[in-house]
């Protein structure tokens, strides 16, 4: 089967669906580079509703993105936010997705059950949302760490099976992961703490044609499909000669909770870059990924670039030099 034959029919499924076969497992996590998708304990959606979900087809403080490096984005605590050690790594869910309003306050203690283990820190897991000090990026990692502490035993989990709930119209079919009304009060509640809103109207499968007509014409490559929310976030799987990449872009002011593995931010090469469009973007180039990281005033992209300088996900490598030609193929500036 081709890839892009492969790219199709991945394209027509939900990221909900692709993540319900997924546990996370920190020893396995450290293996390799990871494409978006959204990591979490999850149910098992049954076919007839993945098959309705696909035929049902406020803004946070803005920074520029000079100065800034891929580090201040791997989710850790607030109080280590922006710095590089100490290190905790969560993972959370949809889409991943993924970002103050009012002071900061300290994250609780770690509980002191015996069933609670922070993750180690052996890969770094970084925002999609917004850079540390965000709101994206501070509720992001609130529903992360509570997801990541929630239900260790996935005792509530199994009592729920895969029968509807009354949490799957408002949460589960936007790309959030919640099973009790614990969580439903819990997400609702870190939605208010930063001034966001959750995602709404369901995810939306699409190909490139309607998401130029929704987005406008902002990647001139070859390229595959995708999906998007009412609210403008959306995600798409594209090709840049002989490299894959992703494309989300994340709208400020929404609560989306995917995650990336990067494996190690340090071990990127990193530089600021003037696109074809004019925008500034940050080029992150590491073994076997690199990234372009975008910010506007109404929105945070992150172009996942599946190959690095030592090959990737499906083999090929890419320079700087080539990373820099796949910058100036997209229009940060509409993003």
């Amino acid at each position: 089967m081709k890839r892009e034959q492969l790219s199709d029919i991945i394209g027509s499924i939900d990221d909900r669906q692709v993540a319900e076969a997924y546990s996370y497992d920190p020893a396995r996590s450290g293996r390799s580079a990871e494409r978006i998708v959204p990591m979490k304990k999850k149910r098992i959606i049954t076919l007839a509703l993945a098959a309705a979900l696909i035929l049902a087809l406020g803004v946070g403080a803005y920074a520029s993105i000079n100065s800034r490096r891929v580090q201040d984005l791997v989710l850790k605590p607030a109080d280590t936010a922006g710095q590089t050690d100490d290190i905790i790594d969560i993972v959370g869910e949809d889409d991943a997705d993924i970002v103050i309003i009012g002071e900061e306050e300290p994250l609780p203690a770690e509980p002191e059950s015996e069933s609670y283990d922070p993750l180690p820190g052996d890969v770094d897991m970084i925002s999609l949302q917004g850079f540390a000090g965000s709101p994206e990026y501070q509720a992001a990692l609130a529903w992360a760490e509570f997801e990541h502490s929630y239900d260790r035993d996935g005792s509530i989990l199994a009592s729920v099976g895969n029968a509807p709930t009354p949490w799957d119209e408002k949460y589960n079919f936007n790309g959030y992961d919640v099973y009790s009304q614990e969580m439903a009060d819990k997400i609702d509640e870190i939605v208010a703490e930063y001034g966001l809103s959750l995602h709404s109207g369901g995810i939306n499968p699409a190909d490139m044609g309607e998401l130029y007509e929704r987005f406008g014409r902002f990647c001139t490559t070859s390229r595959y499909s995708g999906y998007f929310y009412s609210d403008g976030t959306f995600q798409c799987d594209c090709s840049f000669r002989d490299v894959d990449f992703q494309l989300r872009r994340c709208m400020k002011g929404v609560l989306d909770t995917v995650y990336l593995n990067i494996t190690d931010a340090e071990s990127y090469e990193q530089w600021e870059y003037e696109a074809a469009c004019g925008e500034t973007v940050l080029l992150a180039l590491g073994p076997t990924k690199a990234l372009i990281l975008s910010e506007t005033e109404q929105s945070f992209t992150v172009v996942n670039v599946l190959s690095g300088t030592d090959g990737g996900l499906f083999g090929g490598s890419i320079s700087a030099a080539e990373l820099e030609e796949l910058a100036d193929s997209i229009d940060f500036s509409i993003l």
